[in-house]
């Protein structure tokens, strides 16, 4: 019998490639806000026991609103942290894996510049949405054995609100936006984090879980780039596409751009674990760029 996996966020901008390079390699039942609420305890439950027998969960799905988490810090645990615990639990019960994303927010980003965060590092949220999805890890890693926790950087995709979106519908406006440029990341196409995904999930499948190195993984682009130039780097790229000379972005401070949540300075990734255990490295994230808006035209991007 093929492998069903329950997939959460299934509409989301990670929850949508999962299911497109996961179905190849398994029946996939997905679920999405329209479905059921992740806040309530007791419905997510009850909508569980509806697609036994579950052979794995994949659970992207989550509140990433950092500064409306600010806000609303209790719906932000309730989706984040509960429904991870209900998940595990579920996991746990049925003594079958799970595959939890968590985010760079988890580290509060004050080492120095010129280094990354290993996965054993220890965190210090600055944010509710750090520390609830850190929260999340933990009941991930408390209560169920069989895990996968993959840790992201600068998530961008073809769908949801997202940098790169943002970006694209300002150009598209021929609006200049001001950016930060003195916090640094690895901006990661969805798409790259779903194939890596089913690259684990492959290997789930196929070997006895008594030999799956279980744990927690970083998973980011190669490179890295301020939030600054990674907006330049979608103008100069779109101004080329299109023939136009959009003004490029303007880089400013973090303290000249005030937000609810408090961002990492630093959000560098160490993702030598994850090519030492399973020999996968992805692209720097300039390629990346360019596949994804190869993506957007269904044709070369140049």
């Amino acid at each position: 019998m093929r492998t069903k996996i329950l997939l959460t966020g299934c509409l989301g901008q990670v929850g949508y490639e999962l299911f497109q390079t996961l179905s190849p390699l398994a029946d996939i039942c997905g679920i999405d806000v329209q479905d059921v609420d992740l806040s309530d305890g007791l419905a997510l439950e009850r909508f569980l026991r509806h697609f036994e027998p579950i052979d794995l969960i994949v659970h992207p799905a989550a509140f990433t609103a950092v500064d409306l988490a600010e806000e609303q810090p209790d719906l932000a645990r309730a989706v984040n942290t509960e429904a991870s615990r209900l998940f595990a639990e579920a996991a746990a019960q049925r003594n079958i894996p799970m595959i939890y994303y968590s985010t760079d927010y988890v580290f509060d980003g004050n080492r120095s510049l010129d280094l990354c965060y290993a996965e054993n590092d220890s965190t210090s949220p600055l944010s509710v949405y750090g520390l609830t999805k850190c929260n999340g890890e933990t009941m991930v890693r408390k209560i169920c054995q069989k895990h996968c926790i993959l840790r992201l950087c600068w998530v961008y995709g073809l769908r949801g609100n997202n940098f790169f979106r943002t970006m694209l519908r300002l150009y598209q406006q021929g609006k200049t936006p001001n950016v930060v440029s003195d916090q640094i990341g690895s901006p990661t196409w969805s798409r790259m984090i779903a194939m890596t995904t089913a690259i684990i999930v492959s290997k789930i499948i196929n070997i006895p879980h008594s030999e799956f190195p279980w744990g927690t993984y970083h998973v980011s682009a190669g490179g890295v780039a301020s939030w600054h130039e990674f907006a330049a780097a979608i103008f100069v790229a779109m101004n080329q596409h299109t023939g136009q000379e959009i003004e490029l972005p303007k880089p400013i401070l973090s303290a000249d751009y005030p937000v609810k949540a408090i961002r990492p300075k630093n959000s560098r990734l160490d993702n030598n674990l994850l090519a030492a255990t399973f020999g996968l490295k992805l692209p720097d994230w300039q390629t990346q760029l360019a596949w994804c808006l190869e993506a957007i035209q269904n044709k070369p991007f140049r």
